[in-house]
């Protein structure tokens, strides 16, 4: 009699350990499917963001020049006037560069200095193509209003103009406000003689605190920082000469820019790792 009940204490013991397994299985289940919805974002759920259709530069525009505002009426002249070459100023070749962390389509943001002030990315939210991409067609319809604007490797001898694009990012105050930075450095040259450069850099405020919010402003800042340009290039670049009209050679864009800004007082952003 005393074995009969040893032996159903055994059995109900072995009921009670596979019933724990059987929770466990099913708990580290749960665990691993929450953690792939998680972690797994299918590439039809990534929006995307450019910079909006060209607007009028500033320097065409008296009441643009004062107050960065685009003039989205003048929209289709500056494109139709970039299309037809017309060129009132001497033509200009254009090369903007920019560092691998803005030569992808990632979006990135800032966090206050407080936070650790390193740049992150926005994980469903990426650009149509690179900062220095979007940024470069945008300089040039820009550009394009008031003088012919060439490719770097057009034979064509004519002035360089060459942008590096430092900083291109969302920073956030707080929770809640947040601003688009623009930074750029560029370098005028005419063939290899280094004429003038500058640091410009714009900010525009962002109407929400998303990656929808940050990609307006830094539309905005763009075409601000844009604007700085064009005025900053007004009477710098040499106007053809009968050497120039007649040179069968191509002036190159010298393979690297030297860091000796002639606009002092322009300040950085915080650096941070990148």
């Amino acid at each position: 009699m005393r074995g009969a009940t040893e032996l159903q204490k055994d059995t109900d013991m072995l009921e009670s350990i596979r019933g724990a397994l059987r929770t466990l299985v099913l708990a580290a289940g749960a665990v691993a499917l929450v953690a792939g919805c998680a972690t797994s974002t299918p590439s039809g759920a990534l929006a995307r963001y450019d910079l909006g259709p060209p607007t009028m530069p500033a320097a065409s525009s008296a009441s643009g020049a004062s107050t960065g505002t685009p003039d989205i009426a003048n929209t289709a002249n500056a494109a139709a006037l970039g299309a037809s070459g017309a060129g009132r100023l001497s033509p200009l070749k254009v090369v903007v560069n920019a560092p691998n962390w803005l030569d992808s389509d990632l979006i990135y943001y800032r966090l206050p200095a407080s936070d650790g002030d390193q740049a992150r990315v926005y994980a469903n939210s990426r650009w149509l193509a690179s900062p220095a991409r979007l940024f470069g067609d945008r300089l040039r319809v820009a550009l394009a209003v008031d003088r012919p604007v060439l490719a770097a490797g057009d034979p064509t001898a004519a002035p360089a103009l060459r942008v590096e694009l430092d900083e291109f990012a969302q920073y956030f105050d707080s929770a809640s406000t947040s601003h688009g930075v623009v930074q750029i450095r560029a370098t005028l040259f005419d063939g290899p003689k280094l004429l003038a450069q500058t640091t410009l850099l714009a900010q525009a405020p962002a109407a929400t605190a998303d990656a929808a919010g940050g990609t307006r402003a830094l539309a905005a800042a763009s075409d601000a920082v844009q604007t700085q340009l064009i005025q900053w290039l007004a009477g710098r670049v040499p106007a053809p000469s009968t050497t120039t009209r007649s040179a069968p050679t191509s002036r190159a864009v010298p393979a690297t820019v030297p860091r000796s800004d002639t606009t002092p007082g322009v300040s950085s952003p915080t650096a941070a790792a990148r």
